[in-house]
């Protein structure tokens, strides 16, 4: 498992991280969490490792990673990366966000813009992922 780099920040400026970590590889889907650190008031934006067998295609991350950052922070959403197309969840993305019960903040390099798909049923900080819908 390999432990990326934390960045904490306010507001936008999560928003502004996530981007700017999905256009760190253009090969290959980037991923990982958007969640809240409850004591110190930041955002926390976490790449995660893309596991996939064909990472240039979708992304899956390891649950160990998933279960690791829910123990220290509120998961707002998963995020990931769309290399082609746009930001638009592919039936993939809706299968496996229904699956994990999780958001899944979604940025293409395409069109460089963010959606949010959201599940029916979801395991996750709504307040702060209201918050962060206001921001896009």
């Amino acid at each position: 498992m390999m432990n990326k780099t934390i960045k904490k920040t306010k507001g936008k400026l999560a928003l502004d991280a996530i981007k700017c970590v999905c256009e760190s590889n253009l090969r290959s889907e980037v991923c990982g969490f958007l969640g809240w650190d409850e004591k110190e008031g930041f955002y926390v934006v976490r790449e995660a490792l893309n596991i996939a067998e064909e990472p240039e295609k979708y992304f899956l991350i390891d649950p160990l990673e998933y279960l690791l950052f829910k123990e220290d922070y509120d998961l707002i959403a998963v995020f990931h990366s769309h290399l082609i197309g746009d930001e638009k969840p592919s039936e993939f993305d809706k299968k496996m966000a229904f699956n994990s019960c999780n958001p899944f903040l979604i940025y293409s390099l395409n069109t460089e813009k963010i959606n949010i798909y959201e599940p029916e049923n979801m395991e996750c900080n709504i307040d702060m992922l209201e918050r962060i819908k206001e921001l896009i």
